[in-house]
This record gives C-alpha cells, structure tokens and sequence, in this order.
C-alpha cells in the first residue's frame, strides 16, 4: 500500500552547504559510493529507528570504511596547535567539535578518520596519509586537547574498564538533551541501554548501573560532587569524576 512521502522541514542553507561537502569529500577523496551522516539518515520520527541508530552508532563507526570529521572553527594545524595552549586558558578557544558528546565516540570507534578544517581542505594533505588515525601530528595535538591517551586515539577498545578515566574523557562535553550524555557514552563503555526520552538524569543513572554489573574495580566510586538523585552512591554526571 503506497505511503505518502515523509515531510522533511527545509533546513538552512550552511547546514545543506556542509551535506554537501560532506559527500563530495567521501566520493572525491576516499572513493566512496555511499555515504552516512547522522544528522540527517535517523528518521527522529519514528522511535523505534532513533532508538536502535543510539546503540548502533558506535559499531556503525567502527565498521566504516572511513568517518570525515568536520572541525567548522579549525582553520589549518596551526590552529588546532593554538586550541592546545586554549585549554590551559592562554590560548585560542577549543573548536565546538571537542565539546560536543556524541563527537566523542566519532573520535574513537572509526578505525579510520579523516579531519578536515574549517573550508573543507584536510588538515593532514591526503598524500601524506588517507587517514590521520596514524599521524602522529595531528594525534598529539588532540590528546593534549583531549587528554584522551595516544594508545586509545589510535586503537580504542571498548568496554567497561578504566571507568573514572572515561569518564574524565566526557566530562568537559555536553549534549542538548540531558539524556544524550548517558546515551553517548553507551558505545564507548560497551553496554546495552533502552532508550528512552524524557527520563532525564535518570539515563546517566542506568548507564552506572549498567557498568557496575560488569566492573569489579572499586575506582567507579572515585567521584565528588553532586550526587544521583537516584542512589547517593553514585555520580550525578561524568563531570563529577575528578581530573
């Protein structure tokens, strides 16, 4: 039976602009047939799809061919060198990309990445590598930005060990809805997690719980701050683990 087409509100012209250059870069420089980008192939509609693309998303990344990171508010390397200084307060301010929670996870499953700057051009030249998961120029800069070890930024295994310091690698990002800082962080300690909006703090909450029954290490209590209003054993949000 024929279903109507479904409606897609017109979105500004920068944000089209960016799908654009998206594609053009998966075909033109990695030669790729198809392409996926999140912020347009989830049909937010339809709970059911949004919530198996949250759980997939990481596996999604890991089995990529390639993931083209975009840093709108990085120029050339010599800025992302600027953005290290940044962080200690004498410097330029970090690009929106570092600060975002869902970008954590799209920094470390891809097994390949590619990191272009703010009009489009690579910030590592293609011929000196297709991907910048090896070049030790621009890892060093984001593990200082990051404070994400170098070992993880060129092979990150998932799971539920290390927990306060995968923590700490969230704790400086935020996401718009207050779920989402639960919700990204799914792939990254390997667990399983319903999704459910409109359940607040509570997800970050379930996500602990989650970890718990998988980590015999005492370090998950390591934390101070303001406490679960759900059990105040356990943190209200990954800014509570220490640096």
């Amino acid at each position: 039976m024929p279903t109507e087409p479904m409606r897609v509100e017109a979105e500004p012209e920068h944000k089209w602009k960016k799908l654009q250059e998206f594609c053009r870069k998966a075909k033109d420089d990695h030669d790729c047939e198809f392409a996926w980008s999140d912020t347009c192939c989830i049909d937010k509609t339809r709970s059911a799809e949004l919530d198996e693309s949250i759980r997939s998303m990481f596996r999604w990344y890991r089995n990529s061919h390639i993931c083209i990171a975009h840093l709108s508010e990085t120029a050339n390397l010599a800025a992302l060198e600027r953005q290290q200084k940044g962080e200690r307060g004498d410097g330029a301010k970090v690009d929106v990309w570092f600060t975002r929670g869902w970008t954590l996870q799209e920094l470390l499953a891809p097994s390949q990445i590619k990191f272009y700057g703010t009009d489009w051009k690579p910030l590592v030249p293609l011929y000196h590598s297709k991907s910048d998961r090896v070049s030790d120029t621009i890892m060093q800069k984001i593990h200082k930005i990051t404070h994400i070890p170098l070992e993880d930024l060129k092979s990150f295994q998932p799971g539920t060990n290390r927990v306060p310091e995968k923590m700490l690698w969230a704790s400086k990002r935020r996401t718009t809805r207050t779920e989402d800082i639960a919700y990204c962080l799914i792939g990254i300690f390997d667990v399983s997690l319903m999704i459910a909006y409109g359940e607040g703090n509570r997800a970050f909450f379930r996500l602990v719980e989650e970890i718990i029954k998988r980590y015999d290490k005492w370090d998950v209590f390591l934390w101070s701050g303001q406490c679960s209003h759900y059990n105040a054993a356990l943190p209200y949000a990954p800014r509570c683990y220490p640096m």
